[in-house]
């Protein structure tokens, strides 16, 4: 796969399209009715204009069309003011749809050469040469998450039809009863929380252990803490009703249509929201781990790249930001604690590399020192980088690394870093790639490391690099999963989106 940067900006267009006219579960049955008029007694004429009726009524690729459109949120209602079923009234309709159809065309395939089928005639052209359920079998990327994301906005939308009920702020014992709970167990079964058991209305409203597992399946499928225990994280995602959940479903969707239309057998996946990185080969993860991504003020970017070289035994040179706001001030504070962390000021002149050491360096004399030299961490116990880097080409200096402070990786939240990705098992994913895309052997990695210099080996095969931000994802097991907003990005677009009148 190629270094495909270029698609970030399409993330953007396609999420604010995401965000069009989002409706409720009636929108589908409200359409086939024209002022009480079923659909399928539309009159159709011989005219060879109809695109997406026939003598019969709407065609199945129609029906299908429709169906896409309403998981994807394009769907509207039909307001037509007419009281009789003519061709005129069918003629509209399938302008109409046929209009749905070519926004639905130009949002999806953004930048992939179809954006000449702009008209209705157009359309009629590529119905004439049998294209048209092509164009609709090719609109969506073929991504197997695309595919069970959608299969979930479809089960959400079967929990629409009810009305969401409310939870009071309360916790409960084990065997106690209330009618609260017969609610709190009907919610977390419809959510595939609880399995489905025979029970009796009796039954039903008494707290037992298969409530509290079903608690902390929900909670860990939300990315909050396993307690079992109905506190108010736990309240809030269980309140948050099937429509808001679809909301959800479409934005991670829409994000997914901003990628490469097809993936790569074998590429590495970070995403954000989930604190979690993965080594995909044919949709299969075979490597998985913990990560720490970019705090909300420094945000870890989404992008498209490759892994291309690993370093072993890493320098660390900070950015001026670093420098300034954190490590003179932190030698201010503690003398000497830069040269006890393995700093020193270097340049390079005429080739050649010089080296200061910071003993009894106060941090007002390095700073006075560092128009002329850099900070460098070398390698070591406590250099910040860890053992192990992991280059991926960007804009933004971003890169995957290990790092000495492991206890990190068991918070919940790990928005820690300043934009870098830091791994759990930087050990594991090197030997990977050793064995995989280097034509060295992993007991290279035991003796780089014990000599403790910097390392440098390129990969063969540059590894593809996704890191998306996706709030919500279909992990390995088949079950949805929901994570916080950390970086605000769903409200940002929220805020941001335009609604398009198709007309209908």
């Amino acid at each position: 796969m190629k270094l495909l940067l270029s698609y970030i900006p399409t993330v953007f267009a396609c999420l604010i399209s995401a965000s069009l006219n989002f409706i409720g579960q009636s929108a589908l049955a409200a359409d086939n009715m024209v002022q009480g008029t079923p659909l399928n007694h539309h009159v159709v004429t011989s005219e060879p204009e109809f695109i997406w009726f026939d003598q019969r009524g709407p065609r199945a690729l129609t029906l299908e069309m429709l169906a896409l459109a309403q998981e994807l949120g394009f769907w509207q209602q039909i307001g037509l003011s007419t009281n009789e079923a003519s061709a005129q009234v069918t003629r509209d309709l399938d302008d109409r749809y046929s209009q749905l159809f070519i926004e639905m065309l130009k949002t999806l395939r953004l930048g992939q050469g179809d954006e000449a089928l702009s008209s209705i005639q157009q359309l009629r052209r590529a119905v004439q040469t049998e294209q048209l359920h092509e164009l609709l079998d090719t609109m969506l990327p073929e991504h197997k998450q695309v595919q069970l994301l959608r299969e979930q906005i479809r089960r959400y939308q079967q929990l629409e039809k009810y009305v969401w009920p409310a939870i009071s702020a309360r916790q409960y014992r084990l065997g106690q009863r209330s009618p609260e709970i017969a609610k709190l167990r009907w919610m977390l079964t419809q959510l595939g929380d609880l399995p489905i058991k025979p029970s009796n209305t009796y039954r039903e409203a008494i707290y037992d252990p298969a409530m509290v597992s079903a608690i902390k399946h929900f909670q860990l499928r939300h990315g909050l803490p396993e307690s079992g225990e109905l506190d108010s994280s736990t309240r809030k995602a269980l309140q948050i009703s099937p429509s808001q959940k679809i909301a959800h479903l479409r934005q991670a969707l829409f994000r997914w249509f901003a990628l490469p239309i097809q993936l790569p057998e074998r590429y590495l996946w970070v995403n954000i929201p989930a604190y979690q990185l993965q080594v995909m080969e044919n949709d299969t993860s075979v490597l998985s781990m913990r990560v720490i991504v970019g705090k909300p003020e420094t945000p870890t970017p989404q992008m498209v790249t490759t892994l291309n070289l690993v370093t072993l035994n890493p320098t660390w040179t900070p950015p001026r930001s670093i420098v300034y706001g954190e490590l003179l001030p932190k030698n201010g504070q503690n003398p000497g604690y830069l040269a006890a962390h393995g700093f020193e000021l270097r340049k390079v002149t005429q080739g050649h590399s010089l080296a200061l050491p910071l003993t009894n360096h106060s941090s007002k004399q390095i700073a006075a020192l560092l128009g002329e030299y850099q900070l460098v961490q070398q390698p070591g116990a406590n250099n910040s980088l860890g053992r192990y880097r992991f280059s991926i080409p960007n804009n933004a200096a971003i890169y995957l690394h290990d790092t000495p402070a492991k206890q990190m990786f068991t918070r919940q939240d790990r928005a820690l870093s300043h934009g870098c990705v830091r791994l759990e098992k930087a050990d594991i994913l090197a030997k990977y790639l050793f064995t995989r895309h280097t034509d060295q052997s992993p007991v290279v990695i035991k003796e780089a490391l014990a000599q403790k210099l910097p390392r440098y080996y390129k990969l063969a095969e540059p590894l593809p690099v996704l890191i998306t931000y996706l709030t919500t994802w279909v992990d390995t097991g088949g079950v949805v999963q929901f994570r916080p907003d950390i970086y605000k990005l769903n409200s940002t677009l929220a805020e941001r989106a335009s609604v398009t009148d198709l007309g209908l």
